[in-house]
């Protein structure tokens, strides 16, 4: 079953009518988008996906989380942030229950309904987490008949997603795949390998990280394609890009 939604609003600095300023000033007042712009927010959906994503009694943080929010104060744009699995979060971005998300892969079935930006995120290669007794896992082929715990709705590289060799378990939640393995009922669990070093310290687990990788693909940040805030997909590319150049993205990524 899904997780209830938990529904967080990232409260802005800027008064209201100033944020509705800004949207005139960008050119596009003769636009629909601008009659809606003082009563809608940017919906941002995702997992939790510590250090990456967060959902927190202060707030979103995580590394992606702090981009953005660090690029929408610039914009002054509001932020609503909505927490579900993301399988769900890409269905919600496909029937235009959404509008941003931080983090998705790129594929052709996901171009249909995602406009991916120029903006990418740091990539991560995926490690396995293992009890200590098990056998080494060094090659995809070290994985034949081993039950493997992965996330619903992620992808982890064309060599493992397409073999179908393997025998994997579709989970909501990296947290309980690593749980099952601890407690025997998977052989394994695979996950980016900064999120699994954490959640094996924070949950105090005896398990051991293999030699095993899978290279991390380029993590996008995305629009839904029928979301009014796609016209200023090239705003929130500038303000990533004025990041970079002065030095606040290298400062904020040092964090995690």
């Amino acid at each position: 079953m899904l997780r209830t939604d938990r529904l967080i609003t990232q409260p802005m600095n800027r008064p209201r009518r100033h944020c509705l300023s800004i949207l005139l000033l960008g050119g596009l007042a003769g636009a629909p988008w601008a009659a809606q712009a003082e009563s809608v927010e940017l919906r941002v959906v995702g997992s939790a996906d510590p250090p990456f994503r967060i959902f927190g009694a202060g707030g979103p943080t995580g590394l992606y989380f702090d981009l953005l929010n660090e690029a929408a104060r610039r914009l002054g744009w509001p932020l609503r942030y909505t927490e579900v699995p993301s399988a769900r979060a890409l269905k919600m971005m496909e029937q235009g229950e959404a509008d941003l998300m931080l983090g998705p892969l790129r594929t052709p079935e996901r171009e249909r309904f995602l406009s991916y930006s120029r903006t990418v995120l740091p990539a991560e290669d995926k490690a396995f987490y293992t009890r200590a007794a098990a056998a080494p896992l060094r090659r995809l082929d070290d994985l034949q008949g081993l039950s493997i715990g992965v996330h619903r709705g992620k992808r982890y590289g064309a060599a493992f997603d397409a073999d179908a060799r393997l025998r994997r378990l579709e989970l909501n939640d990296y947290r309980a795949a690593l749980e099952m393995v601890s407690r025997g009922r998977l052989d394994a669990a695979v996950l980016p390998e900064r999120q699994g070093d954490l959640l094996v310290r924070s949950l105090g687990l005896t398990l051991v990280k293999q030699p095993l990788r899978l290279p991390g693909e380029t993590p996008y940040v995305v629009f839904a394609r029928s979301s009014p805030w796609l016209a200023r997909q090239a705003e929130l590319e500038h303000a990533f890009q004025a990041m970079q150049d002065d030095g606040s993205w290298r400062r904020i990524s040092h964090n995690y």
